[in-house]
């Protein structure tokens, strides 16, 4: 809310009225914008809930009586454990009977029939949930019935053609399950359980199926449900609903889905909600007057302060106009609240300054590239012509006998040897070679660089002290580290007083290595500082001002950091971040 609007309804509010102080409690500049709308919503919410909980106390009792989620779902889980169990009985039967050894024989011959598998099959037959005992062929035509005590009609007690085809098939491990053949006139309901007939393990083509009742399986849910309220049924393949009883019913208007007990076979129970909603028939008009009520009382304090944050909102709204129209340094002006509106802002201002960051780092690098193919063909075409003059001063010195002319040929050599030296480094600054990383040990390295740096440090009487962490390992370019450290190196020794010391160091950072480079010279200003990186700036007399551009470009390339720390007429700090060993094994 704007400073100015909040005095003006401080100036329309009666401050005597108890809705004008509520609403001044609630609106407060210094609370946050969602603790005003929470604190509303709570107060009308609170209200709301109060008399709602008088309306349905008795009821919410008699609905606890009638249903219990956590008694249906123990008995949707009893129901699955019994239907699981039966056909788990049944597939240990059909296995017992397919895997018979004198049932192959039987099924070639039944002529020759082994007593054995006759008493078997009529034991089973016998059984009240078995219609009968069904043998195939492996072109899935019937080959012979055994009926069973419960068994009537197809295909035993006529002679037509009976075939299963067509009806829904869905497989458990090596048992199939076909069906169910629904109940019609003339027909009880049933499915069929079928394996192949094996020997060892050789099967034979033959097939042996156990017709079970439907019924058998459905009046195991008998016991589910809850009288008038909840009724379980079976639904099947091809979404068929069968009761207990095992006829077909109409799908029901609700139902909660159980646990599936074969794939395609799964338990539900039908909802009856009139049971369950009739005792809140009478009170629902009142309710809705009420919750009408309420509703419209939320949407008039709502809209109300909507209208109070459309005016904070505009402010950020101008904000992304302007950014996006480029205006890189447009800022929004301090937020007087400490809310999400204030913190959207300020977040806005931090976005605004990182792309900006962006922008000019975007610039830079395409400056940089054209820059790097300027180099490249500049380095080209002064290297041939160099090593021309170098050849023809270094046979003009063999034959000249004047000391005065010799030290002139001599110093034109060594200025043809820098200038041959600025342009090895404009190729390599154009044309940085990629990284080829491996483990390389830093104690080793840093005995290398000090061989290296020996002549310079010597020359002046500095100390180059090395100082590491014993089996530290980088995983870099090895030749592309030693020219960074060595150009470091070399700058601390530059810049370092004669008798000085320059630290070399060491040490591991988490999965990382931070090398530092430490002196106690001439230091680098502020202005400079921000420069050092790039190509061409140097502060000496001779140098080329590539030499920590090239650093980077080969630092970047090893997925390493260079941080720069330093004060002028005390020192310089240069910490090189680089991966470890342990880094690129994760």
């Amino acid at each position: 809310m704007l400073p100015g609007s909040y005095k003006n309804k401080q100036k329309t509010m009666n401050p005597n009225a108890p809705t004008s102080v509520l609403w001044h409690w609630l609106a407060r500049p210094r609370r946050s914008l969602v603790a005003r709308y929470t604190l509303l919503s709570v107060v009308v919410m609170s209200i709301a809930l109060i008399a709602l909980a008088i309306f349905y106390e008795q009821l919410a009792k008699d609905l606890l009586n009638r249903l219990t989620g956590e008694r249906l779902d123990a008995q949707a889980l009893s129901t699955a454990n019994r239907l699981s169990s039966f056909l788990d009985d049944r597939f240990y039967q059909l296995s017992a009977l397919s895997n018979h050894p004198n049932m192959p024989d039987f099924i070639t011959d039944q002529s020759r029939s082994s007593s054995d598998v006759d008493s078997l099959l009529k034991l089973e037959g016998d059984l009240p949930f078995l219609y009968g005992v069904l043998f195939f062929d492996e072109h899935e035509q019937l080959l012979n019935v055994l009926p069973g005590q419960a068994a009537s009609g197809e295909p035993y007690w006529t002679n037509s053609q009976w075939s299963v085809a067509g009806l829904p098939s869905t497989r458990v491990g090596d048992v199939e399950v076909i069906g169910p053949l629904l109940p019609k006139a003339g027909r009880s309901g049933g499915l069929l359980i079928r394996k192949l007939i094996r020997s060892g393990r050789t099967d034979h083509g033959a097939s042996i199926a156990l017709h079970l009742r439907l019924a058998s399986l459905t009046e195991l849910l008998v016991s589910a449900g809850m009288s008038g309220v909840v009724a379980p049924l079976l639904r099947v393949p091809g979404g068929v609903f069968i009761d207990p009883t095992g006829r077909v019913v109409a799908p029901p208007t609700q139902w909660r889905e159980g646990p599936q007990i074969l794939p395609g076979w799964q338990l539900v129970f039908s909802v009856q909600p009139g049971a369950i909603l009739e005792p809140l028939n009478d009170a629902r008009q009142w309710l809705y007057w009420v919750a009408a009520s309420f509703i419209g009382f939320i949407l008039i304090v709502f809209f109300t302060l909507s209208r109070q944050l459309r005016a904070r909102v505009s402010t950020l709204l101008q904000g992304a106009h302007q950014l996006s129209m480029g205006d890189l340094g447009y800022r929004l002006a301090e937020q007087p609240h400490n809310d999400e509106i204030g913190h959207v802002a300020r977040a806005f201002n931090v976005m605004a300054e990182r792309l900006a960051r962006v922008m000019e780092n975007t610039v830079r690098s395409e400056n940089l590239a054209v820059l790097g193919t300027f180099a490249t063909g500049v380095a080209h075409e002064v290297r041939n012509p160099l090593a021309t003059m170098k050849t023809t001063v270094q046979a003009l010195l063999r034959r000249e006998q004047e000391p005065e002319r010799r030290m002139l040929l001599s110093d034109l050599g060594q200025e043809i040897d820098r200038l041959s030296h600025v342009t090895s480094d404009l190729l390599e600054y154009g044309r940085p070679h990629p990284a080829q990383p491996r483990a390389v040990d830093v104690a080793p390295l840093f005995e290398r660089i000090a061989r290296q740096v020996a002549a310079d440090s010597q020359a002046h009487n500095i100390e180059l002290r090395c100082c590491t962490e014993p089996g530290l390992q980088l995983y870099v370019d090895p030749e592309q580290a030693q020219q960074v450290l060595l150009n470091v190196c070399l700058n601390a020794l530059q810049a370092s007083p004669d008798d000085q010391m320059v630290h070399l160091r060491a040490e591991a950072s988490g999965e990382r290595v931070r090398i530092t480079v430490l002196d106690r010279g001439c230091g680098i200003s502020e202005a400079d500082l921000q420069q050092v990186r790039q190509p061409f700036f140097t502060s000496k007399a001779r140098g080329t001002g590539l030499g920590l551009s090239i650093c980077q470009q080969l630092l970047e390339a090893n997925a390493a950091r260079m941080e720069i720390v330093s004060t002028l007429g005390e020192g310089t700090q240069v910490t090189l971040d680089f991966p470890g060993l342990s880094a690129r094994a994760k």
